[in-house]
């Protein structure tokens, strides 16, 4: 059975040990939206992370399997992002999807579906009319590196969770909505 928690002080632990299972987390720390492009790589974007975290300034939630954490997905108010790529309608209901990591070994059994739900149910738990995600469509994939164009999710799968596409958000990902009235 998958489980998910909130990351906190609590399960710092689990999230530094699952960031570690991958060498583009490991320099990112999810921190690409959450700070201005050049920002810290590596053991600085890690305490930078965690600080963050420690002052909870972080919303995102931890997937678990028999107690051991999978999966990973960002979920903030668009407020609080800064990322390239992110364009917001200034609406301070609006919480974005913005980073989605499931671990090697794991994939293709559903979690990404799993955490999109949610993180769905947490941002609409704190206002959320709208929540919009940036996945890459599967004819950009190739323009990554191997496993990079996963970090926003597959278009596929956002699509089967109800969210609709309203257009490109830049020449790589597409901007795709769920609104809730």
């Amino acid at each position: 059975m998958i489980t998910t928690a909130q990351l906190s002080s609590e399960t710092w632990n689990e999230f530094e040990s699952l960031m570690q299972t991958d060498n583009q987390c490991n320099e990112c720390w999810c921190l690409n939206h959450r700070k201005p492009a050049g920002c810290a790589k590596g053991s600085t974007a890690k305490a930078e992370m965690l600080a963050l975290t420690q002052r909870a300034s972080v919303h995102g939630l931890l997937a678990y399997e028999n107690q051991s954490c999978i999966g990973w997905i960002a979920i903030d108010p668009m407020s609080d992002l800064v990322g390239h790529d992110l364009q917001s309608t200034g609406k301070k209901d609006e919480w974005s999807i913005h980073c989605l990591f499931v671990k090697d070994g794991f994939r293709g059994k559903g979690i990404s579906s799993l955490l999109i739900r949610a993180a769905i149910d947490y941002a609409q738990s704190k206002g959320a009319k709208l929540i919009p995600a940036f996945p890459i469509p599967h004819e950009n994939r190739n323009r990554f590196p191997p496993n990079e164009a996963e970090f926003s999710g597959r278009f596929s799968t956002f699509k089967k969770m109800g969210f609709n596409s309203v257009g490109e958000a830049s020449e790589f990902y597409q901007r795709m909505e769920l609104f809730y009235g």
